[in-house]
Formats: C-alpha cells, sequence, structure tokens
C-alpha cells in the first residue's frame, strides 16, 4: 500500500433521480458532509456517475444513493487504503 484517502477529503456526491426519499435523505447528507454535492434527474445510473466525474475537483470521489440514510456514527475521517499499481 502507498496511499490512503481519508473521506472527509475527497468529494462525496449524492445521486438522485425521482425517488420519494431523495430530498430528505440529501438534507440530511448535507448536514453531515457539507462539502457533498447532488446529481440529480439524469436517467442511467452509467450517466449518473459521468455526471458525478464532472462535478468533482477531487482524484477520487465516494457516491451516496438517495436511498442510503447515513448513520450519526458513520466515519467521515475513515481512511481508506489503495494501491497505485502505476508506480
Amino acid at each position: 500500500m502507498n496511499n490512503v484517502l481519508k473521506l472527509s477529503e475527497i468529494d462525496c456526491i449524492f445521486l438522485s433521480y425521482d425517488e420519494p426519499n431523495a430530498d430528505r435523505n440529501w438534507a440530511d447528507l448535507q448536514t453531515k458532509a457539507p462539502w457533498a454535492k447532488r446529481v440529480h434527474g439524469v436517467k442511467g445510473i452509467h450517466q449518473a456517475h459521468i455526471e458525478a466525474a464532472k462535478l468533482c475537483t477531487t482524484d477520487y470521489f465516494w457516491v451516496v444513493d438517495c436511498d442510503a440514510e447515513i448513520v450519526d456514527t458513520f466515519k467521515f475521517d475513515y481512511v481508506v487504503p489503495f494501491y497505485d499499481y502505476e508506480k
């Protein structure tokens, strides 16, 4: 392992389309991760991820699906190890 990512230091993208609980879950996520960005109303999961990538200002991002409720004990400072195979 030669790199780590802290979730709070990379973009968080909330994906929604027309789900009934999307706005409630988005509002909740904003209180916990105010840096989060939202992709809304894009048809197709692949297209939604493409739009998410366009919003990013960091090299990596993580996705919150609109049906997910982020529990209060979620660790936004969680460190994700990863390998850079190009080095």
